[in-house]
């Protein structure tokens, strides 16, 4: 199938939907766990091989993370459709549109990696200023006011990087499900993101807490925690663009 560059207009939900998101993920990695956790082992061992790459394992980890996140979505629409489940499917995305998920993943290290240096950016440009002023206030003054300033930067990297995640959510499936092409994708995955901020981070904090609890049992939680994760970017993006987009 040819990707498309126009994708249709994402659907605005309410903040509960991002709950209802991980209870639909849930559902359909109950369906078949045994196999959704040799997804996530699998994963999780290809993931750890690539990190331990010097020096340009973050990248390529990078570059590749939407291939196997293509491979989940595409894995969570086939345990809907009532099919079985097989270890290949991990690895779809490569068999089916490698370029366009690599290139994804490209986008979103170049993205992320350009807010990151504008944040630090600022920050550096905010303690020359500290400094230049420093002279004019007491000490307790300046511990006070720099503190207030790291807080802020924090605040303002956190905004950042939820933001920029925006524009990768739904990119995968973008591409996997929807046949939209690579940068359409990010960029309407960045706009459903900031049309749906709400029930995203309602979710967010929903895998947040539910990872936490997955740590109790030594861990071994996280197996079933990363195929929830992965599927409700499935459920989301099915929420928001399923029923509008061109199935592949």
């Amino acid at each position: 199938m040819q990707p498309f560059d126009n994708p249709t207009l994402p659907r605005k939900v309410g903040a509960g939907r991002g709950w209802r998101w991980c209870v639909e993920a849930f559902y359909i990695v109950r369906e078949q766990p045994l196999t959704w956790v040799l997804l996530a082992l699998v994963y999780l061992l290809i993931h750890f091989a690539i990190s331990l790459v010097p020096m340009i394992g973050n990248l390529i980890g990078a570059i590749v993370a939407p291939v196997f996140a293509a491979g989940f979505v595409m894995a969570a629409s086939k345990s809907e459709r009532g099919e079985e489940l097989e270890l290949a499917d991990l690895f779809a995305g490569f068999r089916l549109m490698p370029g366009p998920l690599m290139q994804v993943g490209a986008m979103f290290f170049i993205l992320m990696l350009t807010a990151t240096l504008a944040v630090v950016a600022a920050g550096m440009a905010t303690g020359v200023l500290g400094g230049l002023a420093g002279g004019h206030i007491e000490a307790g003054q300046r511990a006070a006011a720099s503190g207030g300033v790291v807080g802020l930067l924090m605040l303002l990297m956190a905004v950042v990087v939820f933001v920029v995640s925006l524009s990768y959510w739904f990119a995968p499936a973008q591409v996997a499900l929807g046949g939209v092409a690579p940068w359409p994708a990010v960029r309407s995955s960045l706009s459903a993101g900031l049309s749906n901020w709400l029930p995203l981070l309602v979710a967010g904090l929903t895998l947040s807490v539910l990872g936490l609890l997955a740590l109790l049992p030594l861990g071994l939680g996280l197996l079933l925690w990363f195929p929830v994760a992965y599927v409700t970017a499935y459920t989301s993006w099915k929420d928001i663009f399923g029923q509008q987009a061109q199935p592949s």
